[in-house]
């Protein structure tokens, strides 16, 4: 394997961990509480393949070809009529490669959350609380040579951390003509805490700042044969460091055991989510970064299962 310049090699380690914080958001309606024994689940497989990446000013700067195949689940079930909904969101699988380098593969984080609704009209909304835990590996081990250790502490599979996330999510459903369409918007704030562990190889974060979340989104169904089975959707998506934006992450620590420090991004997706019956669908969708910092540069693609009773 070839070592990475310094330079490349930190950016591009925050690059790759912050790929999972980029991860476009899955049929997710939790401005609706769920009633009792109301069930959803996601799976979906999603890729992406980079050659550049936004550098900490948010510029883009080249990367060797990296490639990165997740696995991820999202589910939500009803427990208490309008009041109480638990989630589930995380990747069973998180493979990240860089090409003719190395690679790693494992379990990445996973995040619980518990959401209560606060009003059911003039429109929907709900409080949400996200306990992030780290059973992802932010050091992976490489079998080989000290220079295959040095690319995969680069490629962790967690971020080490246990961050706490509270969100507000506000919703509404409508129909005019023949159309039925539905907005949500949801605001967060995600408090992020010391990692547990860092690479030897690698020196550990300092001051690790919190991130405002956002999401916006629509999607409408048109009321014809056939054309009832789609549900299309476009999503407005985002991170926002909250203190000290303008610190410089390049230099000391990669934030290999801090996933998301420094990140920020707009990110832009369209889905189609198709109808196919007795409770299943199939969704489609690709989302990208208007603007980013760390974060790779290109279109990250979905294909996806869902389930719901």
């Amino acid at each position: 394997m070839r070592r990475l310049p310094s330079t490349t090699a930190a950016a591009l380690a925050v690059a790759v961990l912050a790929s999972s914080l980029a991860a476009p958001t899955r049929a997710e309606a939790q401005a609706w509480i769920r009633e009792p024994g109301s069930a959803f689940a996601s799976l979906a497989y999603r890729v992406i393949r980079a050659d550049r990446f936004y550098a900490p000013d948010g510029d883009t700067l080249p990367i060797n070809d990296f490639r990165q195949h997740t696995l991820a689940l999202y589910g939500e079930v009803g427990l208490v009529d309008r009041w109480l909904m638990a989630t589930l969101d995380g990747e069973l699988l998180r493979r990240s490669v860089l090409v003719d380098q190395g690679a790693t593969t494992g379990l990445g984080d996973l995040r619980l959350g518990l959401w209560t609704g606060l009003l059911e009209a003039p429109f929907r909304l709900s409080l949400g609380l996200q306990v992030g835990l780290p059973t992802g590996d932010p050091s992976p081990e490489a079998d080989g040579d000290p220079l295959s250790q040095t690319t995969a502490d680069l490629l962790p599979t967690g971020d080490g951390e246990v961050d706490v996330a509270l969100k507000l999510a506000a919703g509404h459903g409508f129909g005019w003509r023949r159309v039925q369409q539905f907005v949500q918007a949801e605001l967060g704030y995600v408090l992020r805490t010391t990692p547990r562990d860092t690479p030897a190889s690698l020196p550990p974060p300092t001051d690790i700042r919190d991130q405002l979340a956002y999401r916006a989104e629509t999607g409408l169904r048109i009321d014809r044969p056939f054309l009832e089975r789609f549900w299309w959707i476009v999503r407005v998506a985002g991170l926002l460091v909250v203190q000290d934006r303008g610190a410089d992450t390049s230099s000391g620590a990669p934030r290999i055991a801090g996933l998301g420090d420094g990140v920020e991004y707009l990110s832009i997706g369209v889905e189609v989510l198709a109808e196919l019956g007795a409770g299943f669908g199939l969704s489609f969708g690709v989302d990208g970064a208007a603007y980013a910092r760390n974060v790779p540069a290109a279109p990250a693609w979905k294909l996806g299962l869902t389930w719901q009773r």
